[in-house]
Formats: C-alpha cells, structure tokens, sequence
C-alpha cells in the first residue's frame, strides 16, 4: 500500500467524521478536543479541556449494536468505583435524541452523560473507550466493545493504574 493512498484514505476518514484541518489543529495528541459539550439530559455543558481522571469515556449512540450491549457494563462499573474512577457518556453524533433519552432510560445508566451531534470528539467508529489520567491527558483511547466489569477493569489497570 502506497503512503499515498494511506494518506488519501486519512483525509477521507476526517471528512467523513466531519472534521476539518481546523478541528485537527485544535487537539493536542494527548487532550480532548477543545469544545465544550451540551449535556445529554439538560444539565450544565461541560468543557471537555477541563475534565480530569482518572476517568472513563464512552462514546456510544443508540443506533449502534455493540454501543447497547455495554452500557450496563459502564453502569456497574461506574457504581462499583464511585469515588475512584469517573464514568462519562457522549452521545456520539447521534440523531434521534429520544432513541438516546429511552435507552438510557431502560438500561438503568445513571453516570453524567453529554451529547456530541456534530461529532467534535472525532471518532472513526463506535464503540469507543478514552481513558483519561488526573492531569486530563489521554492515556488510552480505543475502539473496543466492552463485554464485562472485568475487561474494563483491566484496561483502567494497565493505563491508569487505578481500579
């Protein structure tokens, strides 16, 4: 594969997210972008640049099967270390917001939840887990379904050392 075609295919990805050089530009490699996120059930917004760890993101939506299946995961796991371990959601370019709201609802999720229409967090797919350490760097990013408490243990283990 040419370092041209993987480069053309980069370009494609970032326009097919809906971002822009300028959105590029506006994330170091180890921050979240710098925006500020609407919360999902009519909260305060939350400007992503200020978050701090050790915390998990999970960025989901409702059209997405695997998203489904693990948000009870985040749920138990978010409960299990309540005090040690943050739990965000974002709602990741999702268009039916009552689809997002029902499902919440009916899988019983109760940690803070943001929601991201225009896709700034720049994802190529969903699931996806960030792991973000106390100084508010990303210290692990991934797209991965979870399937247990214990596989998303794991990962907060290895990379931020704290579960």
């Amino acid at each position: 594969m040419s370092l041209r075609f993987v480069g053309a295919i980069a370009v494609v990805a970032l326009l097919l997210t809906g971002c822009s050089a300028e959105d590029v530009q506006k994330r170091e490699p180890d921050r979240l972008p710098d925006t500020t996120l609407a919360s999902l059930e009519g909260g305060r917004s939350v400007a992503l640049s200020s978050l701090r760890g050790p915390m998990v993101i999970n960025l989901w939506a409702s059209w997405c099967g695997p998203c489904r299946r693990e948000l009870p995961k985040y749920e138990a796991f978010a409960k299990k270390y309540a005090g040690k371990v943050d739990v965000l959601g974002i709602d990741f370019q999702e268009t039916r917001l009552g689809a997002a709201r029902d499902l919440i609802r009916d899988t019983g999720v109760d940690y803070p939840l943001l929601s991201d229409p225009d896709g700034k967090m720049r994802a190529l797919g969903l699931p996806k887990v960030i792991l973000l350490d106390s100084r508010g760097r990303v210290a692990h990013e991934e797209y991965v379904e979870i399937t247990s408490v214990s596989q998303l243990e794991g990962l907060v283990d290895a990379h931020l050392g704290t579960s």
